[in-house]
């Protein structure tokens, strides 16, 4: 099963559910480019059942400012289905904590990712009857 989802409908979402308004733009299959107060290029790390894990390229200076963004947005982050370790440079975004995919999480699973042009692709399989939570 394959799902696109427009980039443009993630930064709506996130707006509109979050209060954050973070710009993506594509920049190839497994990057992506994300500008909240600076831009930072999100790579593809590994794709699990349904959590995708991110690591991100910044400068110096970035990063600083990445670790006083990760501060000031941290009580923000509490309820959003982001863990962000500012230190290794990891986001892993955990699917399950959005409660409209949980659902939907229990019959099927990621098996991959890829962004194209302004679109994320999801790739899904069923997961078997006798396992599903």
């Amino acid at each position: 099963m394959r799902i696109e989802i427009p980039l443009y409908e993630v930064q709506e979402f996130l707006s509109n559910y979050y209060q954050i308004k973070i710009e993506l733009k594509n920049i190839a299959t497994d990057k992506i480019q994300a500008t909240y107060f600076e831009s930072v290029v999100l790579i593809l790390k590994e794709v699990e059942e349904d959590e995708i894990l991110l690591n991100y390229e910044s400068d110096g200076l970035v990063n600083i400012m990445a670790k006083n963004t990760h501060f000031f947005l941290e009580r923000k982050l509490e309820d959003f289905p982001v863990e962000w370790n500012s230190s290794t440079k990891e986001i892993a975004i955990k699917l399950r904590k959005i409660p409209q995919l949980n659902e939907f999480l229990k019959f099927v699973q990621i098996s991959k990712v890829h962004f194209t042009d302004d679109n994320i692709l999801i790739l899904l399989f069923a997961r078997e009857k006798n396992i599903i939570a």
